[in-house]
Order: structure tokens, then C-alpha cells, then sequence
């Protein structure tokens, strides 16, 4: 098996983990938002996004982009999170630890835009 290889260089993009809480409105009726994730929510990441007919669906006002995601290893990382790139919120699909090897790991992530 060839070895997953991503140069320092490359992790250009930076990218802040949030995970969902739930939070009182004025009024005490709970509702779900997110939150920086409390240790090392900001890291630098490689950002490519995906390309061709399946990039972008465009759907009665709505469209969807995915991405794919490198960053350096670490474990706690859940699909329930998102990612926040240049403002915007990214849910996170899929978590590879790319070959169990604790160096590399690998997200699917996508981005919904207009009605739902």
C-alpha cells in the first residue's frame, strides 16, 4: 500500500472545529447551535474542493458543495461537528484516520447553501 503523503506546505487553509451545544433563547426554550470545540479548535488544514457534475447540485433555490479535508492527526475529531472556513459552516460527513497511522487524517465535508 502506497503511504498517504501531504507536505507541511500544503496545510495553507485554516479551519476552526465547533460542536453542537444547546443553548437557552430569551424566552427558555432550548435550541442547538455550535461552539468552538474546547481544545485546539483552530488548526491549519489542505482545502480541495470537489469538482466536476457532482460538485455542486443545484436544486429549487438550493445547492450543495463538498470538500475534502487534510489535517494533521488527532482523535477526538466527530461527524457531529462542523467546520468553519472563512466564516462559513461546513458539516463534517466522514472521518478517516487515513491507515490507522496517527499522522494524517481525512474529511468529508459539505456545505448547503439556499433552502433546505
Amino acid at each position: 500500500m502506497a503511504d498517504f503523503a501531504v507536505n507541511a506546505g500544503e496545510l495553507r487553509t485554516l479551519i476552526t472545529f465547533q460542536q453542537p451545544t444547546i443553548v437557552k433563547d430569551p424566552g427558555g426554550a432550548q435550541k442547538e447551535t455550535y461552539a468552538n470545540v474546547p481544545t485546539n479548535p483552530t488548526v491549519r488544514a489542505k482545502w480541495v474542493n470537489d469538482h466536476g457534475d457532482e460538485s455542486v447540485t443545484s436544486d429549487a433555490g438550493k445547492s450543495i458543495q463538498r470538500a475534502t479535508v487534510t489535517i494533521r492527526h488527532r482523535s477526538d475529531v466527530l461527524e457531529t461537528w462542523q467546520v468553519l472556513k472563512g466564516g462559513e459552516a461546513w458539516k463534517i460527513l466522514s472521518v478517516d484516520p487515513v491507515q490507522g497511522r496517527n499522522r494524517w487524517v481525512v474529511l468529508r465535508v459539505e456545505r448547503v447553501k439556499g433552502t433546505v
